[in-house]
């Protein structure tokens, strides 16, 4: 794996909230870790700019092929997919990250005007072939928002502790969801009981992989900054947030 150049982190991720680099809770790979004050979102130091992401995306040869467990996750997808229809009368439904097009199937399934984008261009290429050419675009969720698309429902699993900049990120899904419309998003939630102490030994801290790892006050700030108002966050055994927010 080649080597990743950094940029250097000095705010929260989350809540802009100035980081002490001479206080980091732990040290993996690398990386320390530097937990705000404020909201105890973790973000890691020196922080990747969004090219050197780029660079170790394309050298990362132990990418996971999660076509093998299609039938769990669309299952899992329908779950999550008729809570958020309950929620809203609208149809469109996007996936931002969706990989093999999991979600995108599920959604389908139900009824709704599905789509889905990610920036992997070979699995947007296998969703064209085995899903439908028309439903799927290789492309940044800023750049979807940019050219004006709105949707009534936005779906984003395990996406948002990747991306260089998560204040982009949830303002383009601000940007997106039509008034009234539904957010559903999943990531590590750094805050859960379950955490270890010693944060460098959990497991999903992977940098420069998982680069930013919220807690449910974090992010509860980065939405309503944008106009997102959360509805609920689920009770999760493992350390996951996984949450229903609503435009307003």
């Amino acid at each position: 794996m080649s080597e990743v150049k950094t940029a250097s982190a000095p705010f929260c991720k989350a809540c802009h909230h100035p980081l002490d680099a001479a206080k980091a809770a732990g040290c993996k790979d690398g990386f320390d870790l530097l937990v705000c004050p404020q909201c105890g979102t973790v973000t890691i130091s020196p922080f990747p700019t969004h090219e050197d992401l780029i660079k170790f995306y394309q050298d990362y040869k132990d990418k996971a092929d999660y076509r093998a467990k299609q039938d769990k996750k669309i299952r899992r997808s329908l779950r999550r997919i008729k809570r958020m229809i309950r929620l809203t009368s609208g149809n469109r439904f996007l996936d931002v990250g969706c990989n093999y097009g999991f979600a995108v199937m599920a959604a389908l399934r139900l009824g709704l005007d599905a789509r889905g984008i990610d920036i992997d261009g070979a699995a947007i290429e296998n969703n064209k072939k085995v899903i439908g050419g028309y439903l799927f675009s290789a492309t940044s969720v800023e750049e979807y928002a940019a050219q004006g698309h709105k949707v009534d429902m936005l779906y984003t699993s395990e996406v948002i502790e990747h991306v260089p900049n998560p204040d982009a990120f949830v303002k383009s899904l601000s940007t997106l969801l039509a008034p009234g419309g539904i957010l559903y998003l999943t990531t590590p939630d750094a805050g859960h009981f379950a955490v270890p102490r010693r944060l460098e030994t959990w497991k999903e801290i992977m940098p420069p992989e998982h680069i930013t790892y919220f807690t449910r006050r974090g992010l509860t700030h980065l939405f309503e900054k944008h106009g997102l108002k959360v509805r609920k966050f689920f009770f999760c055994l493992k350390p996951s947030l996984r949450v229903l927010a609503e435009k307003i």
